[in-house]
Formats: structure tokens, C-alpha cells, sequence
């Protein structure tokens, strides 16, 4: 049993990494990327019972009610992505099985754990949706198993205890509830070796089982979210802009004041978008039906707290947009709200930017400032 457990560790292990580092394709054919989750992110744990019974030489001829029994499970587990969990699913409780033509039965304890490996095909197949109502999971895993208290005819079967390594495959079919809570509805089979139930001539039996439990999602977060990903000649377009404005905006703050007047003069009927603000060297680019700021996108407002220190009488805007070509116009417009917000209060917050010289605006999806449709997942800086 202790072999037995030390396997299940490694392969619980094991999941977890390949599935953090995994892709995966859509039926579009391109990568379907999520942001990686942290490690307290989409836990969940699973408290249930169900009925079983074996599937053994003789038990075939006994009464289908004789041959039921009542387990208790539980399960704990996490999600890694949309596509692919790993859990471990424990039950226990009394087995029957028959001898003799089924004249004779021997009923037994029985304890089992697996470590399981978890697909959820309706996400894969279609596209995620975390509120989505019914999900179909088909996992496979291994485990092993301990019986004892064999008694036939309610005297003490000899044998001892009996170990197992276990193969164990099912469905779950899930039912959500709500945010945190969904019914999973089990339909499982478990392979043991013959020993286990003490006779028949076969190598193995089966152990079927049918269970329903409640199933609590504990993590800090109970989503996905897609990661935005850029090709990267437009990520080098992009950063090339940035580079371009940062060092005009250098030239023009170390001018003599009558430099500057002078330019402004002579450049602004050239340049009618100069009236709407200059652009501040930085944008917020957000993954797909998120307003979470990811860490990779916190440089670009540290750059902004920097520029505002750098130049006390300066003020900023902070614009957020959604993308067209998804959500709806009024979930796009609350989407673009957060996101700006969210922006402007990390500028405040955490770079101690006085918010009288932070002001917010959102546009939902009725503008685009971009072509490239994810690149207005975003929120942009405007100096004032």
C-alpha cells in the first residue's frame, strides 16, 4: 500500500506539470492559451455516496439488490486549465460477493484511492464557458485497494487482508449549481484482481459504481482566462511606436519653454489629434472578458506613476475599451469601466498618484483604437 501511494503522489505530480505547461487546439485549429493559474486557483473538493457492486464469477446469478452497496466518497482535486484536472477520489464502505452457484455470500470492508486524470470534453470540444450548465468528463486513473473482515454467513472468512492495485476509468457528469457549487454525477468502474474477492477462476473482477456528490469549488479563483497573446511582428510594431514617443516626448520636456511654444504653434494645424492629448507611452492590454491587470502589463502603469512624478503639473487620462467581436455592447461597456478603473486605481493606489490628477473614461466597444480586434481588449494612457 505504501508503493501504492507513493505512485499516486508522482502521478498527481505529475498532472499538475505537464498540465501547466500544456497548449491545446481549438477547432479553429490555432492554440487555445489561458493564462496560467496560480496554485491556490480552482480547487475543488467533492462530498458524496453512491452504490456499487462487483462483477465477479457467481454474482451474476445472485438478486441484483443482494449484490448492492451503499459507498461514501470523497474527492479533492484542481483544475489546470478549461481542458484538464487531476483529483484524488476516495471511497470505502462493504462489498457482497457470491460463491456457489451465489447459494453462498461473503461480504467484506473495503477502502480505495485513485489519483485520476480528468478531460472535460464539452469545453474542448466547444468553447469554455465557465456558467455553462452541463459538462461531460471522462477520466482515467490508478489507485489500490485494501479489503478485510471477509465473513461468509456471518463467520470469519480466512484469507486476511487483501491488497489491490486498481485501474479505475468513469464519466462525470456535471451539473452546475452555481459560481462555487455543481452536482457530479459519477458513473465509474474499477479493476481488481481476483484475490480480492476471495474465489472464481478469472484474473479480475470489476467493481462497479453509480454515485452523486456536491462538489465546492475552495480556490481563490474559479475561472479561466485567456491569455492575450500578440504575433510578434506586431508586438515589435508596437513597441517600436512606444520607443518613438518616449523619446519625443523626451526632446520636447527638455526644450526651452519658448522651444516648445514655438513648435506647438508651427505643428498643431498639421496635427488636429493634438488637441485630444498626447499619447502617453503606455497601454494596458487586457486577456479576453478580463479586467484583471496581469503582471506582465504592470510595467506600463509604473512607467505612467513615473512620467507623472517626473512632471508634477501633468495629468492623465485613462480610456478603457472592450472589443467589438465579442460580449455584447452593454457587457463591453461595463467591461471597459472596470478596466479603466481598475487601471487608474493601481496608479493611485499603489504609485501614490494624487487622483485629482487621474481621470477616467470608457468607451465599451462603440470605438476601436485599433485594428488588430484583441488589441482593444486595453486601456490607454492620454497625458493632459
Amino acid at each position: 500500500m505504501k508503493k501504492v501511494s507513493l505512485l499516486l503522489v508522482l502521478v498527481f505530480a505529475t498532472i499538475t506539470i505537464s498540465a501547466q505547461e500544456s497548449g491545446f487546439s481549438t477547432k479553429e485549429g490555432r492554440k487555445a492559451t489561458f493564462a496560467r493559474n496560480g496554485f491556490w486557483d480552482n480547487w475543488f473538493i467533492g462530498l458524496g455516496a453512491g452504490a456499487n457492486f462487483v462483477l465477479g464469477d457467481d454474482n451474476g446469478d445472485a438478486d441484483f439488490l443482494n449484490r448492492l452497496t451503499v459507498a461514501p466518497t470523497i474527492q479533492v482535486g484542481k483544475w489546470y486549465n478549461p481542458y484538464i484536472g487531476g483529483r484524488l477520489k476516495f471511497q470505502g464502505g462493504s462489498l457482497h460477493n457470491f460463491q456457489n452457484n451465489a447459494t453462498d455470500m461473503i461480504h467484506n470492508k473495503y477502502f480505495a484511492v485513485e489519483a485520476d486524470v480528468m478531460w472535460d470534453v464539452t469545453n474542448y470540444l466547444g468553447r469554455y464557458n465557465e456558467k455553462r450548465v452541463y459538462s461531460l468528463i471522462p477520466y482515467i486513473g490508478i489507485g489500490g485497494g485494501i479489503g478485510w473482515d471477509y465473513k461468509l454467513d456471518d463467520k470469519t472468512h480466512p484469507g486476511g487482508k487483501q491488497r489491490n492495485f486498481t485501474i479505475n476509468g468513469g464519466i462525470i457528469n456535471k451539473f452546475r449549481f452555481s459560481e462555487r457549487v455543481a452536482l457530479d454525477i459519477d458513473l465509474s468502474a474499477m479493476l481488481l484482481k481476483e484475490s480480492f474477492n476471495h474465489g472464481g477462476s478469472n484474473s479480475y473482477d470489476g467493481l462497479v459504481a453509480a454515485s452523486a456528490s456536491l462538489v465546492f469549488k475552495v480556490g481563490s479563483k474559479t475561472d479561466f482566462s485567456e491569455a492575450l497573446l500578440m504575433d510578434q511582428p506586431l508586438l515589435d510594431d508596437l513597441n517600436r511606436q512606444i520607443n518613438q514617443l518616449r523619446q519625443e516626448n523626451d526632446r520636447l520636456r527638455n526644450q526651452p519653454a519658448k522651444e516648445v511654444i514655438k513648435e506647438v504653434v508651427k505643428d498643431c494645424p498639421k496635427c488636429p489629434e493634438a488637441t485630444k492629448g498626447s499619447f502617453v507611452s503606455n497601454v494596458v492590454f487586457f486577456r479576453l472578458g478580463s479586467a484583471n491587470i496581469d503582471k506582465n502589463q504592470e510595467v506600463s502603469i509604473f512607467n505612467t506613476a513615473k512620467y507623472l512624478k517626473d512632471n508634477p503639473s501633468a495629468k492623465v487620462k485613462v480610456v478603457g475599451y472592450a472589443d467589438r467581436k465579442t460580449g455584447t455592447p452593454s457587457i463591453n461597456e461595463k467591461l471597459s469601466e472596470k478596466r479603466a478603473k481598475n487601471v487608474a486605481n493601481e496608479l493611485i493606489k499603489k504609485y501614490n498618484i494624487d487622483s485629482n490628477r487621474v481621470t477616467v473614461e470608457w468607451k465599451g466597444d462603440k470605438e476601436q483604437p485599433y485594428a488588430e480586434n484583441a488589441w482593444n481588449r486595453v486601456a490607454i494612457f492620454i497625458a493632459q
